[in-house]
């Protein structure tokens, strides 16, 4: 689930096999009854931007975070998820805000507020992404990894299964990333094998339904 946007400033980081590049973007995905636009671009020499807004017929989701990257490790600073479900019946409004110099997140989840400590990186569903990206190297595949998850106002664990792609139905060669979850719901995400590791297929289980996010155009920015 994804729109990007532009692509000016562009970071290049070599995988063993595959070159990872960062560049502004705005992609377009679609599922049935729904689409998302996903965005990622840079706000200064320093500080990145992505951003996703998705419009269901069941629900609109947004979510937004601000990061730096150094040495191919992304740092968030800002995350903000905005969910208004079954029409209003359901709402979700999350903030969190990390500051590196005491190591501490200060959040909000609806009228819930507070502060707690970390000491490793920290992300959300839109950094997550990116950084799966970054830990993609060829030569270690498959590869098995945990990350440390910003939700609810709290610290969670994810653990993510990354591997070539072996399914037939794609005419490109790809990486599929599997989490492994506790329970029996599923998600996937599927990077196209360019050197943008471009996100093309989204695989959602929301229990009782289920949603596939195809990637419909992607356009990088222009000057």
């Amino acid at each position: 689930m994804v729109k990007s946007l532009f692509s000016s400033f562009l970071l290049v980081f070599s995988l063993t096999i595959n070159s990872f590049s960062i560049r502004e973007y705005e992609n377009f995905y679609s599922t049935d009854g729904a689409e998302v636009i996903e965005t990622l671009k840079k706000l200064d020499e320093k500080y990145w931007l992505m951003e996703s807004k998705a419009k269901h017929s069941l629900f609109n989701f947004s979510q937004r975070s601000v990061f730096f990257i150094e040495n191919r490790q992304i740092y968030v600073t800002e995350i903000e998820k905005n969910l208004r479900a079954f029409g209003g019946l359901r709402k979700e409004n999350q903030t969190f805000k990390l500051n590196y110099e005491n190591k501490e997140v200060e959040f909000t989840f609806n009228k819930k507020t507070g502060k707690f400590s970390f000491n490793e990186p920290v992300y959300g569903n839109l950094s997550l992404q990116l950084q799966l990206k970054f830990d993609l190297t060829s030569d270690s595949l498959p590869l098995s990894k945990e990350y440390l998850f910003l939700d609810k106002g709290k610290i969670k664990t994810k653990k993510f299964l990354s591997d070539f792609n072996n399914e037939e139905d794609e005419s490109f060669p790809s990486y599929k990333i599997s989490e492994i979850r506790d329970d029996d719901k599923e998600y996937y995400l599927w990077f196209k094998e360019d050197d943008f590791l471009t996100t093309f297929k989204i695989f959602n289980d929301f229990g009782p339904r289920t949603a596939t996010w195809r990637l419909v155009e992607s356009m990088p920015s222009e000057e």
